[in-house]
């Protein structure tokens, strides 16, 4: 492998930490209770009403109904031809990029996968008939939510990098498992948190009530990943993944904590290729074997 120019990030610092992608999740309650009904039944429940409010006022019942489909039609036509703006595209980063994390002074370096990253999946279904209502699901979930927050607040200490949070919607039409996937910079840091106060109190009610709730599914798997055994690649698209998380370092001018994020220009040099993000290969790689590059 020969030696490349430093990588550069395409976002600017921030003095204050950014909330995880989990944390920071504008509708998880929203799409959660979505999933619970299938689509049959949320059309049917939409009739039911569609049909107490006809009975109730007659024809203008219908008109809501209308009004929402005809806004909703004209919106996308408008967004599909360039006449208002296509909130999809909200933080879209039109360039090919991926993840490399700053070492302690904020430099990037020139070496990908330069440092070891430990990779923890969680996640939990619950089997009652009820779903999400079903017992003891709700107090699983604020124990959940408050590890995440503790997670957030005490990054440093634990050296946790960013959490993501997904729905694993080809396994059942509804009440489906939800995985989320944590990054931290080594598997220390995540056995440290995994002992510590923030922790216990959810791992102590699941053991004591382990009993009482075997429509509980819950989960983790750990990896643990060298230097030079990582990479990943990102293309037009918004910062999600690794690419969402954050680690901290001090400017040498203002002594200053900043919390950089580890998205850099990934379209030339060895962060072109897969081998090359892993330091397996040179710049040319692709050139020798004659593949086309558009960025």
């Amino acid at each position: 492998m020969v030696a490349s120019k430093e990588f550069f990030s395409l976002q600017p610092p921030s003095e204050q930490k950014p909330t995880s992608a989990f944390n920071a999740g504008k509708s998880p309650i929203h799409n959660m209770f979505r999933d619970q009904l299938t689509i049959t039944t949320w059309l049917c429940l939409g009739a039911v009403t569609q049909g107490l409010l006809f009975a109730a006022i007659g024809r203008l019942a219908f008109a809501p109904a209308v009004l929402v489909v005809v806004y909703k039609v004209l919106l996308t036509y408008m967004q599909v031809i360039g006449l208002v703006r296509n909130p999809q595209m909200d933080g879209v980063l039109m360039k090919k990029f991926a993840a490399q994390f700053p070492d302690e002074a904020g430099n990037y370096g020139s070496k990908p996968a330069n440092n070891e990253i430990c990779v923890f999946l969680i996640g939990a279904r619950c089997n009652h008939p009820l779903g999400m209502f079903g017992p003891y699901f709700k107090e699983m979930g604020d124990f959940f939510q408050s590890m995440a927050k503790n997670l957030d607040a005490h990054a440093d200490e634990f050296g946790f990098l960013g959490m993501t949070n997904w729905t694993n919607a080809a396994d059942r039409p509804t009440a489906n498992e939800s995985l989320q996937v944590c990054y931290f910079k080594n598997v220390e840091g995540l056995h440290a948190f995994a002992h510590s106060e923030y922790h216990r109190a959810g791992w102590d009610w699941w053991n004591k009530g382990y009993t009482k709730f075997p429509h509980l599914s819950i989960y983790h798997e750990i990896y643990q990943v060298p230097k030079g055994a990582w990479e990943n690649i990102y293309i037009n698209s918004h910062a999600s993944g690794i690419t969402s998380t954050t680690s901290s370092y001090v400017d040498r001018d203002t002594g200053k904590t900043m919390w950089a994020s580890p998205v850099v220009d990934a379209s030339k040099g060895l962060l072109k290729t897969s081998a090359g993000r892993m330091s397996r290969s040179q710049e040319d790689s692709h050139e020798k074997m004659g593949v086309y590059n558009p960025y």
